[in-house]
């Protein structure tokens, strides 16, 4: 008898959840499934996980592909279970590829292709919308997001705009997403949130056309240039419902939101001043460091290092709290 064990979330599941068991199934005899706790997920980065644990079991009972289901608790777990199991082949979906090849010391390694489209065959909606990303700009910050977006659940990046559609199509392909588009009516109609990591000079327009568009907005800094760009953008986020957020990751980093609790708990007193600056070793010639008419540097990470000041000191540069 051949041994299969595969593990995930599996968190509102859905076609592709269904058919990674369904390929799983077919490598052997046997499957052993392992389900992840929503403890493990915190440690190893998972976001957003909707629901139970014991509801995301029964999902995977309801395929009828599992004839073992286990519940993966802390890291090292998946050798332990190999071992244990005397499994031979351990299988999980090409998006990690190359991530489990030390495994092969201890049984086959299998890569099962993922379900492209997934957003159109949802077996479980519930009142949860998967978010259909489609990324605009494909240079090294998007190649960037594609990879950690996958440790969010309820999103799957679907596919790329750029008006340069070769690189597109290279970004599409390297990362098996869905399509490749240099049309931007054409783009909008395929998603429902946008992700926008194109040059400065274009971030506003862009986030414009997409709030027109009814999609939601992640925009890389400087999510705008002007203070009236911003006020207009927001006005028609709320108007329409739809969020429209600057990507400052920093913001949301554990280590600084403690950083920022220790601070205004008073700690370590009343703090008055903050001097801040960012440093970063780069290769010479990258745009953020020629770019002279759209701020370059200043507008790239200037709001790392305002971004403390504001929190503690808020937004008003006259007030006086001392």
């Amino acid at each position: 008898m051949k041994t299969v064990i595969t593990y995930g979330s599996f968190d509102l599941f859905h076609q592709g959840h269904y058919n990674i068991l369904k390929r799983a199934k077919a490598l052997g005899d046997y499957l052993i499934v392992g389900v992840t706790t929503d403890y493990y997920d915190t440690v190893r980065g998972k976001l957003n996980v909707v629901e139970s644990l014991m509801d995301r079991i029964e999902h995977v009972r309801e395929t009828g592909f599992a004839d073992k289901i286990i519940i993966e608790d802390h890291v090292g777990q998946k050798l332990e279970d190999i071992q244990k199991y005397h499994v031979d082949i351990f299988a999980i979906g090409s998006d990690w590829i190359g991530k489990f090849d030390y495994i092969k010391e201890f049984c086959e390694v299998v890569y099962l292709e993922r379900t492209k489209g997934i957003s159109s065959t949802m077996l479980r909606m519930k009142n949860y919308e998967l978010i259909r990303l489609g990324i605009m700009g494909s240079g090294r910050i998007a190649n960037r997001f594609v990879g950690e977006a996958r440790y969010v659940s309820g999103i799957h990046v679907e596919g790329v705009y750029n008006p340069h559609l070769k690189s597109a199509t290279a970004f599409a392909e390297k990362h098996e997403l869905d399509f490749a588009e240099d049309d931007i009516d054409e783009f909008f109609s395929r998603i429902n949130a946008v992700y926008i990591a194109s040059p400065h000079a274009t971030h506003g327009d862009y986030a414009k056309k997409a709030l027109e568009a009814g999609k939601h907005v992640l925009c890389e800094k400087p999510f705008v240039l002007t203070k009236k760009e911003a006020e207009e953008l927001y006005g028609i986020a709320k108007k329409s419902g739809l969020v429209l957020m600057e990507a400052i990751k920093t913001a949301y980093a554990p280590g600084f939101v403690r950083l920022m609790g220790v601070a205004k708990s008073g700690l370590i007193g009343q703090i008055k001043d903050v001097e801040s600056c960012f440093t970063r070793l780069t290769e010479s010639g990258l745009r953020e460091l020629t770019d002279e008419k759209f701020g370059g540097s200043f507008t790239e990470f200037g709001s790392y290092v305002l971004l403390p000041i504001i929190k503690l000191f808020g937004t008003d540069p006259n007030e006086n709290r001392f």
